[in-house]
């Protein structure tokens, strides 16, 4: 039986995993058994290698997978057909899945799904995120009144804003109905070991967005007053500071 190099058989293996049959370079140096040929043995391979692959996506797109049902499979095919895994950790398998279904059939029926999985990714982004120690509203106390406006917040790095041309948190919740489409704006974060999402209206997404720009509290107070009474902005800004605070979205270190 002929032999092959180490990089060669590697290269063999990997072919025959990835075109979803069994390379010639490979099946010519597997030794059959009483029950099955060459091909046939690894094929078994092929097979378990997908499922976990399959598995890995599952694992980290459950509400895509929830909403296709059985055509999971199909996109998982497809999309490791175009996008095989590269990376010693499979953490990064999935990262290009959201673009992968904005042009993939199963969207034609559904044409959120795509947001969807750009939701479920921002998850685990923000799950692996470094920590951070939230500011606590008593470290507040130390700021004098004449700073406020000059004050400017950092935020946790575990932390993202998406938005969407659909209510994706609502579909989240509910993988398989139809929603209508209405922008929103989500913002996605981690507490503890916990990941949270939430819909910010349109006061709440102008002041978060000039707080990530790194502008003063004036300038967020003055995105608040765009909104609602110029009177009345300063204290609908604190009570959004107060908000993002209970949700520890503002970093300690931040607070300059």
């Amino acid at each position: 039986m002929p032999s092959l190099a180490l990089r060669d058989l590697q290269a063999s293996f990997w072919r025959s995993l990835h075109s979803g049959t069994a390379d010639p370079g490979l099946t010519g140096v597997v030794l059959p058994t009483p029950s099955l040929e060459p091909a046939a043995r690894v094929d078994i391979y092929q097979g378990m290698y997908f499922w976990r692959l399959h598995e890995v996506l599952r694992e980290d797109y459950p509400k895509t997978h929830e909403a296709l049902g059985g055509e999971f499979e199909t996109l998982a095919r497809d999309y490791l057909v175009a996008h095989p895994s590269e990376h010693p950790s499979v953490r990064h398998l999935g990262a290009r899945l959201p673009d992968f279904v904005e042009n993939h059939a199963v969207a034609r029926t559904r044409p959120w799904l795509a947001e969807l999985a750009r939701l479920e990714r921002a998850r685990v982004d923000v799950f692996d995120a470094p920590d951070a120690t939230p500011l606590a509203a008593t470290d507040l106390r130390a700021v004098p009144p004449e700073a406020w406006a000059d004050l400017r917040l950092g935020l946790i790095p575990a932390l993202d804003v998406l938005p969407s041309a659909w209510p994706v948190h609502e579909v989240w919740a509910a993988p398989t109905e139809q929603p209508a489409p209405r922008p929103v704006v989500l913002r996605v974060w981690r507490h503890d070991f916990v990941v949270f999402h939430a819909a910010m209206d349109a006061i709440e997404a102008d002041a978060f967005s000039a707080v990530r720009a790194g502008s003063p509290f004036g300038d967020v107070c003055e995105a608040v007053a765009a909104h609602v009474a110029s009177e009345t902005a300063p204290a609908e800004a604190g009570a959004l500071l107060v908000r993002w605070i209970e949700d520890g979205l503002v970093a300690r270190a931040g607070l300059t």
